[in-house]
C-alpha cells in the first residue's frame, strides 16, 4: 500500500479510504477514491486523493473531499499529537451539485489494518467511536454492526445544497486499544464512506428494490410518488 510504513501500537496511524458506490436499480453512487494517513503521536503526516464526481459528493468538515493532502488535514486541531480519548472534529456529510432533489444513504465503515494494509478482524472495531448525535440523519440499526453505522438523510437532498448537518460529527480512539496491543503489535485504523443516492421519483420503491429498506417503518420523510 502507498504511504504505508510500519508503525508500533504507540504510533498508530490513521487512513481513511473512500469506497466504490452501487449503481443500477435508479441508484445514483459517488466513487469516493480517498486515502490519507496520519501518524499517531507524532507529527508525520501524508495524504493523497482521488475521486470522480457524479452528483451528490461526501464532505468532511464542510468541504468537498478532493484533490493532494484535502483529507484530515485539521484533524489534530492544534494538537502536536492525538489524544487517546479525547473526540476530534471529523465532520462526513454529503453535498448535492446535481439539479434534482436526491434521497441520501452514508455508509461509514471502521476497523483495523495491519501494517501491510490486511484486515486485522481480531481487533475490536467498536474500539474506533464515531460520534454521531444529528437529528437529520436516520441511524438504521438493522443494518448497522460494530464495523458499520447506516445513516439516511430524512429528507430530501435539494439541488446544490449541503446535509442540514453531519451524519458523524467526530472520531475518538478508545484509549484502551494501547495496552490491549502490546509494545510489538503494528496496526491502523480504516474507515471508509459510501454515499448513495436515489432519485424523488418513486423513492420508496427504489430504496426498497435497491437497499432492501423500508423507508416508511425508518420514519423517513421520502415521497412515494412521482416528483412533480
Amino acid at each position: 500500500m502507498e504511504n504505508a510504513k510500519k508503525i508500533s501500537s504507540r504510533t498508530l496511524a490513521f487512513m481513511v479510504i473512500g469506497a466504490l458506490i452501487l449503481f443500477g436499480l435508479g441508484v445514483v453512487g459517488v466513487v469516493q477514491s480517498s486515502r490519507a494517513q496520519l501518524a499517531y503521536f507524532s507529527e508525520q503526516y501524508v495524504a493523497g486523493i482521488a475521486q470522480t464526481h457524479l452528483g451528490v459528493n461526501l464532505t468532511e468538515n464542510g468541504a468537498v473531499v478532493e484533490g493532494e493532502d484535502a483529507l484530515l488535514g485539521q484533524l489534530l486541531a492544534g494538537d502536536d499529537q492525538l489524544v487517546p480519548g479525547k473526540e476530534y472534529a471529523e465532520a462526513l456529510s454529503v453535498k448535492n451539485d446535481t439539479d434534482m432533489g436526491e434521497y441520501v444513504r452514508l455508509t461509514v465503515r471502521k476497523y483495523w489494518e495491519t501494517a501491510d494494509g490486511s484486515k486485522a478482524p481480531a481487533i475490536d472495531p467498536a474500539l474506533i467511536e464515531l460520534v454521531s448525535a444529528s437529528e437529520d440523519w436516520v441511524l438504521n440499526e438493522d443494518e448497522c454492526t460494530d464495523e458499520r453505522l447506516v445513516f439516511y438523510y430524512k429528507d430530501v437532498l435539494d439541488p446544490n445544497a449541503s446535509a442540514a448537518s453531519p451524519a458523524v460529527s467526530a472520531i475518538m480512539i478508545d484509549p484502551s486499544v494501547i495496552d490491549l496491543l502490546g509494545d510489538d503489535a503494528s496496526v491502523r485504523v480504516a474507515l471508509s464512506a459510501q454515499v448513495d443516492s436515489v432519485q424523488t421519483s418513486y423513492a420508496v420503491d427504489a430504496a426498497k428494490s435497491a437497499w432492501g429498506v423500508d423507508v416508511k417503518a425508518l420514519g423517513l420523510g421520502w415521497n412515494e410518488g412521482a416528483s412533480e
